[in-house]
């Protein structure tokens, strides 16, 4: 079988700990796209954020908000924005229980910090080094930093209505994802941080996003190669037969995927690429 687009999520997976793309991995990417492979991302990041991956990494593409806007170097391919209702209501959700909240338009995020802070470096350091049960207070601990630096009213975050909302994020834990699942549930919500929930369009995912671009460029599933490591990549994992989990990456995403490599800060990447036998020379696993 030949692989004819691979993608990668960001966080835990294209990205080390530090925060920086190992060398075997740029090698990987350009000896991908010098054999016409399509490498693109597969992210519940923002437009504006994956930008710097694309053009520093030479990539094709980036499927964004969890699928509801993808893009390639020359055009945007697909975009699916949030019903304006269901955006009002979540604010108001927002609102009467205390949460920040940030509007992803395809230009980035607006709104609120969230994006900045929350979902940054600092953010990212305390996922590695704090236990998950404290997860409750630090969500506790943002969200009443966000109100008092930067308060919001529904009046202020109606007035960023104007253009389309893509995705919208609302600091919350587990558990109160799963209150918002039973509140609304003619929407979708994945995670791609331990305290915030990512609002998306019923049924859409980052798997739902690949199924667009296979139709677009003419290809099948079992010609793409998936690389994840959290929860919100399980779909994605499941969904594509050439599937490559993380080392690091959670138990539910290893039993996911087709294949587990090493770690984001090893070569798993290459590794797992080396394994499918994806580049000429290379000892072929495809069945």
């Amino acid at each position: 079988m030949v692989i004819k687009a691979v993608f990668f999520d960001i966080d835990g997976t294209l990205l080390t700990d530090n925060r920086t793309v190992r060398q075997s991995t740029i090698s990987a990417i350009n000896s991908l796209k010098k054999i016409g492979v399509l490498v693109g991302l597969a992210t519940g990041r923002d437009p504006r954020f994956v930008l710097k991956y694309m053009a520093s990494l030479g990539l094709d593409l980036a499927i964004t908000y969890n699928g509801q806007y993808i893009f390639s170097r020359d055009t945007v391919l697909h975009e699916q924005e949030l019903v304006t209702s269901d955006v009002k209501a979540i604010i108001e959700y927002a609102k009467a229980h205390k949460k920040d909240v940030a509007l992803g338009r395809a230009t980035g995020y607006v709104g609120s910090s969230i994006p900045n802070m929350g979902m940054g470096n600092f953010s990212y350091m305390v996922t590695r080094f704090v236990p998950k049960c404290w997860t409750g207070s630090i969500n506790f601990i943002f969200n009443r930093l966000f109100r008092k630096v930067s308060p919001q009213t529904k009046e202020e975050l109606h007035a960023l209505l104007g253009q389309p909302i893509y995705q919208m994020l609302i600091l919350s834990t587990e558990r109160e994802m799963k209150k918002l699942q039973g509140t609304f549930p003619n929407l979708s919500f994945t995670r791609s941080s331990s305290y915030a929930t990512d609002v998306i369009s019923k049924g859409m995912s980052k798997l739902e996003g690949i199924k667009l671009v296979a139709a677009h460029y003419g290809f099948g599933l079992d010609q793409v190669m998936v690389f994840g490591d959290s929860n919100n990549d399980v779909e994605m994992l499941c969904g594509i037969p050439h599937s490559v989990a993380m080392g690091n990456a959670t138990r539910k995403a290893k039993k996911s995927a087709a294949y587990v490599t090493t770690s984001n800060n090893k070569d798993g990447i290459l590794q797992a690429i080396q394994y499918f036998g994806v580049l000429e020379g290379e000892g072929s696993h495809f069945s």
